[in-house]
């Protein structure tokens, strides 16, 4: 586990040579220290360890007096730190960020466990003290990327290097968490997204495969995944996908029964009309209804739900040919959904959806790019972004990508949200500065539903989806058929001057340098023995 030295005081009162703390030492307390760092009563530091990570606070002391006491308040943004439990709904949910310890003399303890950036230290009582170093004792997951993305804008690079390490944060107990301060489960539809950052950053994903296992043994028919019907179906449209990605056969055999018996218990929701009709429904949190007379919302969810359906649907015959198994309960599904279309009203991610599944139409291309970034999901974002450019509007997806992510960037994310709305950043201050009264404090004033205010996650594995973005349209890159043995390279630089990627199959990496020359895209491919490659 690596150990991280904070980079900044964000601010200090009472704590003399603060600037300490950022120096670099070994981290053994000693009989003679030198370079302390001496709290008074009453005094409190916010250290900024210079981007989020996960793990926990290793404090390093030398002598205390009085009672000992310390309160220790973790934060993704400056603004969490400052505040306390219940307050601009601040929790210690999933993970433990606002406690209170003891601290003995020449002492090396680790307190709490969460993904943060921010550390405030408040002594308590008539508490002084002496420390030799506070540092971030990571937990990251230690596996480097085996895939890489470059290109000529320098925005994009930036876009997709804090996508993929945002991935990264969330690999725990070799599966995939969703979030690193909340969310710390393995959520089955949220994996969708986060399997397609996997597959374009790791040649071995087990840690997808336990992760779809695991949700699997966690779910005894009839209940749904994760308690909601939609995630049963991510569950088989994840199963699919790792299937084709591996080639793994054993795997998919082995839920044979169980895929059958939750292909009838979906048939049983799907009326013969070709409606739907779960016990709940749910897409997307920016979509879903609140109230019953929220009738844009619920008319939309119902159109996302039954395109979720259809796309469910034909992975499920994918899945259930491979393994010999008859897909005629599959196919009269498919011949229900048939009967009814729906023309979606007001959200982006329903129709894009709708497009992904093969059942959208020009409509949904249309409201997807009116008004820019605006309606956007990071959820939903390869979706959204994939779904207009196969309907050729590549580079305006781009332009709606770096005007969405790059606006997190802005106001000092170094790893990307549980959701965001860009209309939430006007006037708003930055994450990494102390609240400015006149400016909106983005993490502690905005969020929706589950994640208002300062319990929204700034860590959310699925706002990954920019990853396999730009790995599978701009680059171009698909791979063909079962187990990763072909690939086609088809692509579409919207603009830019150069791409380079390094791919990784389950057999190797594929080494891509493709370039714009006079307006003629010339591409370079470099794969190992016995992989197919087609250059489109």
């Amino acid at each position: 586990m690596e150990n991280i030295f904070p980079v900044r005081i964000v601010a200090e009162h009472g704590v003399l040579n603060a600037e300490n703390l950022l120096k670099h030492k070994t981290l053994q307390i000693g009989l003679s220290e030198v370079d302390q760092v001496f709290f008074d009563k009453n005094s409190y530091v916010i250290l900024d360890y210079g981007k989020e990570y996960s793990g926990s606070l290793r404090f390093i002391s030398f002598l205390t007096s009085g009672a000992g006491k310390i309160r220790v308040r973790l934060g993704e943004s400056v603004s969490e730190v400052c505040h306390d439990i219940g307050e601009k709904n601040a929790t210690n949910d999933h993970s433990t960020r606002d406690w209170t310890f003891f601290v003995p003399n020449y002492s090396d303890q680790t307190f709490l466990n969460s993904g943060f950036r921010f550390a405030r230290i408040d002594l308590l009582e008539d508490t002084t003290l002496n420390v030799k170093s506070i540092v971030c004792k990571s937990d990251m997951y230690e596996k480097e990327f085996d895939g890489s993305f470059r290109c000529s804008d320098e925005r994009i690079n930036e876009i997709f290097d804090v996508a993929a390490y945002t991935f990264r944060l969330c690999i725990h107990n070799d599966m995939i968490w969703d979030g690193v301060k909340r969310d710390r489960l393995v959520w089955i539809g949220d994996l969708h997204p986060e399997q397609m950052t996997a597959d374009c950053l790791y040649e071995n994903t087990d840690f997808i495969r336990n992760s779809i296992s695991f949700a699997k043994d966690q779910t005894v028919l009839p209940k749904w995944m994760n308690n909601m019907p939609t995630y049963s179906l991510w569950w088989i449209i994840n199963l699919r996908d790792y299937y084709f990605r591996t080639g793994d056969k054993k795997f998919v055999e082995q839920f044979g029964d169980y895929l059958v018996a939750t292909l009838k218990q979906i048939d049983g929701c799907v009326k013969d009309n070709g409606e739907t009709e779960f016990p709940f429904n749910f897409v997307d949190w920016p979509s879903h209804p609140k109230t019953p007379d929220e009738t844009v919302k619920i008319y939309d969810e119902a159109a996302g739900v039954h395109a979720l359906v259809y796309w469910c649907m034909n992975c499920t015959k994918e899945l259930l040919s491979a393994i010999g198994r008859p897909c005629d309960i599959a196919d009269s599904i498919l011949v229900k959904l048939s009967k009814i279309s729906y023309s979606v009203k007001q959200f982006k991610q329903i129709s894009a959806i709708r497009l992904i599944a093969g059942i959208g139409d020009e409509k949904d291309v249309g409201l997807i790019l009116k008004n820019g970034a605006e309606g956007l999901s990071t959820f939903m974002s390869y979706y959204l972004f994939r779904s207009i450019s196969d309907k050729g509007y590549g580079k305006e997806a781009v332009s709606m990508m770096k005007e969405y992510y790059g606006k997190m960037l802005d106001l000092g994310a170094t790893t990307f949200w549980e959701d965001f709305d860009i209309k939430w950043a006007e006037n708003a201050g930055r994450i990494d500065e102390i609240p400015e009264k006149g400016k909106v404090d983005i993490h502690a004033d905005k969020g929706a539903f589950c994640y208002v205010g300062l319990r929204h996650s700034f860590c959310h594995g699925w706002s990954s989806g920019v990853v396999p973005f730009l790995m599978r349209y701009v680059a171009g890159i698909e791979e063909v058929g079962v187990g990763g043995k072909e690939i086609v390279v088809k692509p579409d630089l919207c603009g830019l001057g150069f791409v380079d990627v390094v791919y990784p199959l389950t057999s190797g990496k594929v080494y891509i340098k493709i370039r714009n020359e006079n307006g003629k895209t010339i591409t370079e491919v470099k794969a190992p023995e016995g992989i197919k490659v087609t250059v489109l």
